[in-house]
């Protein structure tokens, strides 16, 4: 009984470390501490005065944040500068007048290489942005405040960068780096970011060739990281600054923390809801590796791409990709010896594995669909796709499948030939991975060598079971913990992140069927009821628990929209938020007129009801010149916007654009992640003298060119009356925001 007890405790706490060790981050460090360490203590004092207010590109409060900054380095004994310029994305159709914040700690090393340290200083025009990234400019400065307070100072330049227009399009990123004479000298970077206002920062993504930068992340001792991350990051339509860096073909290593996703781009993603661990994991990570990368040799080593991923008291595990073939044929050649001895149940093992991870994967986007269909039906809302308790839910009936397959088979044959089934189930992503995929072999071969070698030494012995609870905590470490980040963290539970859950508990649970035993026992159905039950019970406790608060708040954005060519205005929304103090807001909606989609880049329609007038500022354009350039029409147009307007969105429709640029800057498409048949164009904070735009079209031809202001906030429409927001309902993105639209013809 109490072996039972025992076993059921080790495995119910290595699934609760598994969990913890991938979303609590470490204690804040006070400010008494030595002037050379990090303290979140320290850093959250410049979250305190950076997120008062909404501070986007264009928005009254950014240049008081550029000016703190700046007066912050000044006082570290530094001599900021400030880049500004029109910076123009080459990932999506974003143009602005950005305003990157630069320095530079000199090194003792006068080769010129230097490290880059950076944060963006922007944020959205709906919320203060203390996590997203007033939390990396935090850190920054306060690594910039330990390393100036090195009694010697470090081997090579150290150079700060707080880029601006991040939000607006990674503008400041690309100004930096097409433009400024620094870039040159950068031969490695770290970069902060954020997607929710807690949890552990995740070293997600690398430059290429990583094996050498993973190698620096040691260093830093406590780090969350996997190479699993880094190579799916590389195929995902996501960008942060680092991507317009990712030209400069160098070591870079980019962290964000990423849990409290309901807060992320919303008014709270304020200083009240920023975790200071979060911000403590940030700077400790940053400040080591930048102390190796700047002490160490530049350029750094080139190298390969690496495996590594991190175990606790091990820390990180760093070993190059091509390790990852020799161990795979190693778990070949081990799950063969111990396939060979019971081959018959080893086919019945391949059959029950195969069969519960099929039918876990099959139910699990359903069972997850009703999941949030019970929820809505719930008085207090909630989001169900975040819900910790619906991701233990999911676990636990995938795991329940698992084990009810296991148990009928466990009829007609051995148990270990069932373990022996189950390897070579596992075989098969750990060797497809290590060939196509050796960044995330790790998650399936190290559980699997241990695994096998169990059963390849004599049953019963302490080998025996030695490597089995090795295994079984490699499984659950590994991958339980990936498959937290994966749905808990990343994706939720719905769609894919629910599938991938279902899939990887089920995997999971076969795997540590040995452990399972001996809290099973004889139990004939070996647990599955009562793991199902607890499934169950884990959603009755979901449906109280998870609700719409001010802590897991819904997101709205109001939109009041007119036409400065017609008497039409509309108030409405844009992002489809549908949350019930919208609903009650704007009442019975729908499409809005043509002109209403043409709006702006988003792909989802306007909707709403006609109100009253109130006549803002429209934006214009005039002709500057229109020549022929190389066999095309070259027209060139000074677009204003009036006071206030935070972006302006561009569209020429009627003519094919083959060229254009953007205040003399060529605007490059070679990079770009979507692609329209119109040509059209955001620009963020248009200056009083306009922006230049000139575009590039067939000899005779004319184009239609609308334009669309922004401003945040709405007027006071008359006859209208909107009432003040619960707080379990928050501005989202833009926030509330007026939209004035017109159009002119060249």
């Amino acid at each position: 009984m109490l072996k039972r007890i025992l076993a059921a405790v080790a495995l119910f706490a290595l699934c609760a470390l598994a969990v913890v060790r991938v979303s609590r981050p470490p204690r804040p460090v006070p400010a008494t501490s030595p002037d050379t360490v990090f303290s979140a203590e320290r850093a959250m004092r410049y979250v305190e005065d950076i997120a008062v207010r909404p501070h986007a590109v264009g928005m009254p409060d950014h240049d008081r944040v550029r000016d703190y900054i700046v007066a912050q380095l000044t006082a570290m004994g530094l001599h900021p500068q400030v880049q500004a310029t029109t910076g123009i994305g080459t990932r999506y159709q974003e143009a602005g007048r950005v305003q990157n914040i630069l320095a530079s700690i000199p090194g003792s090393d006068p080769n010129g290489k230097a490290v880059l340290l950076m944060a963006h200083y922007d944020g959205v025009e709906a919320g203060p942005a203390a996590a997203d990234d007033g939390a990396g400019c935090a850190a920054l400065l306060e690594v910039v405040r330990a390393l100036r307070a090195r009694k010697t100072p470090l081997v090579h330049d150290v150079i700060i960068l707080f880029t601006d227009g991040e939000e607006a399009g990674l503008l400041g990123a690309a100004a930096f780096v097409r433009e400024h004479v620094w870039a040159k000298d950068v031969a490695a970077v770290v970069n902060l970011e954020a997607r929710g206002t807690t949890g552990r920062s995740f070293m997600f993504e690398t430059g290429p060739g990583n094996l050498d930068a993973a190698r620096a992340l040691r260093s830093a001792g406590d780090v969350t990281a996997g190479s699993v991350f880094s190579a799916v990051y590389r195929i995902l339509p996501n960008d942060t600054d680092l991507s317009e860096l990712a030209v400069l073909n160098l070591p870079a290593l980019n962290f964000a923390f990423a849990e409290g996703v309901e807060r992320y781009h919303t008014s709270h993603d304020d200083y009240a809801h920023l975790n200071p661990g979060s911000v403590q994991h940030h700077g400790d990570q940053m400040l080591a590796v930048a102390r190796v990368f700047a002490n160490g040799p530049l350029p750094r080593p080139r190298t390969g791409d690496g495996v590594y991923f991190d175990l606790p008291v091990l820390g990180l595990v760093v070993y190059t990709e091509w390790v990852a073939i020799p161990l795979a044929v190693i778990a070949i050649v081990l799950v063969g010896v111990a396939s060979w001895r019971e081959w018959r149940g080893a086919l019945y093992g391949v059959v029950t594995a195969i069969a519960g991870v099929v039918v876990a994967a099959l139910v699990a986007r359903p069972i997850a669909g009703w999941i949030h269909l019970l929820q809505a039906h719930m008085p207090s809302d909630g989001a169900a796709q975040w819900g910790r308790e619906y991701i233990v839910a999911l676990a636990l009936f995938a795991a329940a499948i698992a084990l009810a397959f296991y148990a009928l088979a466990r009829r007609w044959v051995s148990d270990r030939g069932l373990d022996a089934g189950v390897l070579v189930v596992w075989l098969i992503p750990a060797v497809g991975l290590s060939i196509k995929l050796p960044a995330a072999s790790y998650l399936f071969v190290w559980p699997l060598l241990f695994a096998a070698l169990a059963l390849v030494v004599p049953a019963g012995s302490r080998w025996s079971d030695g490597l089995g609870w090795v295994a079984a905590a490699l499984a659950i470490l590994i991958v339980i913990g990936f498959a937290y980040g994966v749905s808990g963290v990343m994706l939720g539970v719905a769609g894919i992140g629910a599938t991938v859950l279902a899939v990887l508990a089920s995997l999971v649970t076969l795997l540590i069927a040995p452990q399972i035993r001996l809290v099973a026992r004889n139990n004939v159905d070996f647990g599955a009821v009562w793991v199902a039950v607890a499934g169950v019970l884990m959603v009755v406790v979901g449906l109280f628990a998870v609700r719409r608060s001010a802590d897991h708040p819904a997101p709205s954005a109001i939109a009041y929209v007119e036409n400065a060519d017609s008497a039409g205005a509309w108030l409405g929304e844009i992002g489809r938020y549908r949350d019930p103090w919208t609903h009650y807001v704007l009442g019975d909606i729908a499409p809005g007129p043509t002109w209403t989609s043409r709006l702006g880049g988003s792909r989802v329609p306007f909707v709403g009801r006609q109100v009253a007038r109130v006549t803002l500022g429209a934006p214009n354009a005039t002709l500057v010149r229109d020549t022929l350039v190389n066999g095309a029409r070259r027209v060139v147009l000074r677009v204003t916007a009036p006071r206030g307007t935070t972006a302006l969105f561009m569209r020429a429709t009627g003519a094919k654009v083959s060229t254009s640029s953007i205040d003399g800057r060529v605007v490059d498409t070679t990079r770009y992640r979507r692609r329209s048949d119109d040509w059209h164009m955001q620009y963020w904070a248009v200056p009083d003298s306009g922006a230049i735009v000139a575009l590039s079209i067939p000899p005779g031809s004319a184009i239609d060119f609308e334009m669309t202001s922004r401003y945040p906030g709405l007027p006071v429409i008359p006859g209208v009356s909107i009432p003040a927001r619960p707080e379990s309902v928050v501005p989202a993105q833009t926030g509330d925001a007026s939209y004035v639209y017109k159009r002119l013809h060249f």
